[in-house]
């Protein structure tokens, strides 16, 4: 894949949009504070929802991504990704606009991937979440042991994650809200060619179509990270984009399909890839605290040197007590 040279361009028109999205007074937009603070509750919900469990299962962007020495035999049939995520969580309310969380996650995975080892993984941490002058701070810390297998094999060496979010909801109009966020990551590892610094900007516009239907009408984000402690000097730049459209089936159940695009460039160009991946998923809420929810999808992803197929099957179970 060649690097566009419209990339620094691009980026640099984006973080400017985001400033003036940032310092915009109160005036500039139909802010409403109530309606926030229910938002900044909802946000904390979707931090867990399938689509990060994906995500940190996976876990491309945490240093797992190193490309073996020895490239797998290629498979002639569909590879598979079928793993399952249980999440607990303790919530303290300190107020009606912040909180703070103490959760434990578990991600089990047996993957059919050419470019990994399946692997499994357990994180014990805490997140809050505080509403300030219109803008929800989250700051984050993660504590993660990595396995082979199915909680099989640890390899003795702990992932410490520290994170860092800003973000602010905008309504645009009646309809159109937009919720641009910035996040800073710093992880630093017993494995230390693992230890990055990681920025990520996000910039995801919504169109609330009626109370049973919202359109997720366009998510664009932009991640650069940078390995500190590698022999070859290696920092990545991601861009992704995304759409889709949930339903609210009952007020605890919704459906949703999203699509999204994603692509990596990188000065390594063993790191470099392009994934497109379709995730129509179901989530219940049993509790109001607490849900459980299956995704059923399906992803391509391509390297320099080769592609492969995959489905991708996640059942996912999340218990909160509120305290």
């Amino acid at each position: 894949m060649k690097k566009s040279l419209g990339c620094h361009k691009l980026s640099g028109s984006l973080a400017l949009s985001l400033c003036l999205l940032f310092i915009s007074s109160p005036n500039a937009f139909a802010q409403d504070y109530e309606e926030l603070n229910e938002d900044l509750m909802v946000a904390s919900e979707n931090n867990n929802s399938l689509d990060d469990m994906i995500r940190r299962i996976e876990a491309e962007d945490d240093g797992d991504d190193d490309v073996p020495t020895k490239t797998p035999k290629a498979k002639v049939y569909p590879k598979k990704l079928s793993t399952y995520g249980f999440r607990q969580a303790l919530r303290w309310k300190l107020n009606k606009d912040s909180f703070f969380e103490a959760y434990a996650d578990q991600g089990i995975g047996a993957q059919d991937n050419p470019y990994k080892t399946p692997s499994s993984k357990l994180s014990i941490g805490g997140t809050g979440s505080f509403l300030f002058n219109g803008f929800v701070l989250t700051p984050g810390l993660d504590i993660k042991r990595n396995y082979t297998g199915v909680i099989d094999n640890w390899d003795y060496k702990l992932d410490r994650t520290y994170s860092l979010a800003v973000a602010r909801k905008v309504k645009l109009s009646d309809k159109w809200s937009v919720n641009p966020a910035i996040k800073e990551t710093s992880i630093v590892s017993d494995l230390q060619t693992k230890n990055l610094l990681k920025t990520d900007v996000t910039l995801p516009f919504s169109y609330e179509l009626n109370k049973k239907w919202t359109v997720k009408a366009l998510t664009v984000a932009y991640s650069t990270q940078t390995f500190s402690n590698r022999v070859l000097s290696q920092t990545d730049t991601t861009w992704s984009a995304s759409t889709g459209i949930a339903y609210k089936v009952t007020p605890k159940s919704t459906v949703d399909l999203t699509v999204s695009r994603e692509e990596r460039y990188s000065n390594q160009s063993s790191a470099e890839y392009a994934r497109t991946t379709i995730i129509p998923k179901y989530d219940y809420k049993y509790s109001s605290t607490s849900s459980i929810g299956l995704a059923i999808g399906y992803e391509t992803h391509s390297t320099n040197t080769a592609q492969f197929s995959r489905w991708l099957i996640i059942p996912k179970v999340q218990m909160r007590w509120d305290m």
